[in-house]
């Protein structure tokens, strides 16, 4: 329903991205213009949606949930790909015959089950393209889900202590009661405690362990900046690399945990997987930050849910 939906509202969109039209620049100028589909702002679980991909594989590569935790990247899960492999079901069982039947054969082989993706007919659009990663959830999320969780287990209370004897500073945030309680942060507070979580664990945990974890916030850091050259972009892939080459010494201090399944000697996780794709986005649409969902999370805020806190709460 949602592919249809935003078939029918992108239409005019694909019309133009095939024939073009003219239209104004800032400086009133008619210019004969194109549309086609350059970037989509989305977190992982929209993103799978759009790529018409299971939960089990990436949406932009063709990593399975066995290969998220791989220290290379794996070959793009183009279009066409995703379009050939739709058809091929098809030609077994075709949705409008048999939906139920179709959509567990197209699981067997990492498809969700849509029969028209939207960007189908889309001139040049390609979801291993378009689909970019996103600052916010992608990197800020992994960080409090993952990099500070393995830090949690290891130090437990030290943890808030070191966080708690931190001197305050201008511009540095002071968590006077730790982090360790806080279930639920802001994009902004996982920023806060990025900024300090090298030196708070330093000394407390194996040197491996530390070099695995400031590789990674470096590769967080460095995947932020607005400018990039190729020198910058092999230095954010060198920090990936280092944090792979060192990413064991999580497991052998038993920090790698669930609460569904206990201790974890893998890493297969789906974000993990998606630093791969950050330099070739780069390279194609240029810095990652401008696509960052802080806008439009904090639009969310400020137009949905601070106004529907004035309404009756129905929300029918």
């Amino acid at each position: 329903v949602w592919h249809k939906c935003v078939d029918i509202v992108t239409a005019g969109l694909k019309r133009v991205a095939e024939i073009g039209t003219m239209m104004p620049d800032p400086h009133g100028y008619r210019r004969y213009c194109f549309t086609p589909l350059v970037a989509w702002t989305a977190d992982l679980p929209e993103q799978l949606m759009i790529a018409c991909v299971s939960k089990s594989a990436s949406p932009v590569t063709e990593a399975t949930h066995k290969q998220f935790g791989d220290s290379h990247s794996h070959s793009s899960r183009t279009g066409d790909l995703t379009l050939q492999r739709i058809e091929q079901v098809a030609r077994g069982t075709h949705p409008w015959n048999n939906l139920s039947r179709f959509q567990r054969e197209a699981k067997t082989i990492q498809l969700s089950g849509v029969h028209l993706p939207f960007w189908r007919n889309w001139p040049f659009a390609d979801p291993s393209i378009f689909l970019l990663p996103e600052i916010l959830h992608t990197c800020h999320k992994f960080f409090f889900d993952h990099v500070l969780s393995w830090c949690r287990e290891l130090l437990e209370d030290d943890l808030d202590a070191r966080f708690k004897c931190h001197h305050k500073r201008v511009a540095v945030r002071h968590f006077a009661g730790g982090v360790s309680h806080i279930k639920q942060m802001t994009g902004r507070e996982h920023r806060d405690i990025q900024r300090t979580i090298v030196p708070m664990i330093a000394g407390c945990v194996p040197p491996r362990f530390l070099r695995a974890i400031r590789a990674i916030i470096s590769f967080i850091y460095q995947a932020q900046s607005p400018i990039h050259t190729d020198t910058s972009v092999k230095e954010m892939e060198s920090s990936l690399q280092e944090f792979h080459a060192h990413k064991d010494a999580i497991i052998e201090a038993n920090a790698r945990k669930t609460r569904s399944a206990g201790t974890k000697n893998d890493f297969h996780i789906p974000k993990l997987e998606l630093f791969h794709s950050f330099a070739a986005a780069i390279r194609n649409n240029s810095g990652l930050i401008q696509y960052t969902a802080d806008v439009s999370e904090r639009l969310l805020i400020t137009h949905c849910k601070r106004p529907f806190e004035r309404t009756n709460k129905n929300k029918d």
